[in-house]
């Protein structure tokens, strides 16, 4: 059975019948479990209401289809993987849903990966639209998807983008290293650019609060936009 790292534990409904009840009555408890209930029957249709308002984009997919080329398993298949919203970390088998934050690895052939995250995740946004993500159409032959090739194929290897980080000035306090080898990210040598061993996309001027797989994806998007304009 896959094994989760990190379980987002966040209580959507804030609800803690416990506390609420410790100084109350038996009847009082009984009238404040029942309004309990209505409140996250209320709260709960509120998400279900907009569990389909979420919507992936395509640089986003298409950057997690990059992440899995090299997937390790035959079952679970990198395309189920794919369907199910995991992004690959370059290490063995473990995956991060950039939605959720869940890590998992040590994939089994039992596993459903849909399943693994709605498990782990019930709220995440991806697993509340999966209903709308799987009315599309399903690959069923793996060997037809398409192949992506890095442009720095001596960067595939994440200890190799690692050494980029070691060896070279690298003087940034963020991201952290690991953050940017993780998203496919190598050092250039020159001031804080690094660069995608996939898509040769490179960026720089990074921030505090930046996430390099996020802004990975959405430089793509926005180089997407741009060669559509000018082409």
């Amino acid at each position: 059975m896959a094994t989760s790292d990190i379980i987002q534990t966040e209580d959507f409904n804030k609800q803690s019948y416990v506390d609420v009840c410790s100084s109350v009555s038996k009847t009082e408890k009984q009238k404040t479990i029942l309004s309990s209930i209505t409140n996250i029957s209320k709260q709960e249709l509120i998400i279900e209401n907009k569990k389909y308002s979420f919507n992936e984009s395509e640089a986003i997919r298409e950057i997690r289809i990059r992440s899995l080329s090299h997937w390790p398993h035959f079952i679970p298949s990198s395309q189920s993987m794919i369907s199910a919203g995991w992004f690959s970390c370059n290490v063995n088998d473990r995956v991060i849903c950039i939605y959720c934050n869940t890590i998992c690895h040590e994939w089994t052939n039992n596993d459903d990966p849909i399943e693994v995250h709605k498990r782990l995740s019930p709220k995440c946004p991806f697993v509340l639209s999966m209903p709308l993500v799987n009315n599309s159409p399903k690959i069923i032959n793996d060997t037809l998807e398409e192949k992506f090739e890095p442009s720095h194929p001596t960067m595939a290897e994440i200890s190799r983008r690692e050494q980029t980080f070691s060896n070279v000035h690298w003087t940034e306090n963020y991201p952290s290293i690991e953050s940017l080898v993780r998203a496919g990210f190598f050092f250039t040598g020159v001031n804080n650019t690094v660069t995608c061993f996939y898509c040769n996309g490179s960026l720089h001027k990074w921030g505090a609060k930046d996430n390099p797989m996020i802004e990975h994806a959405l430089s793509n998007n926005k180089r997407k936009i741009h060669n559509q304009m000018i082409s």
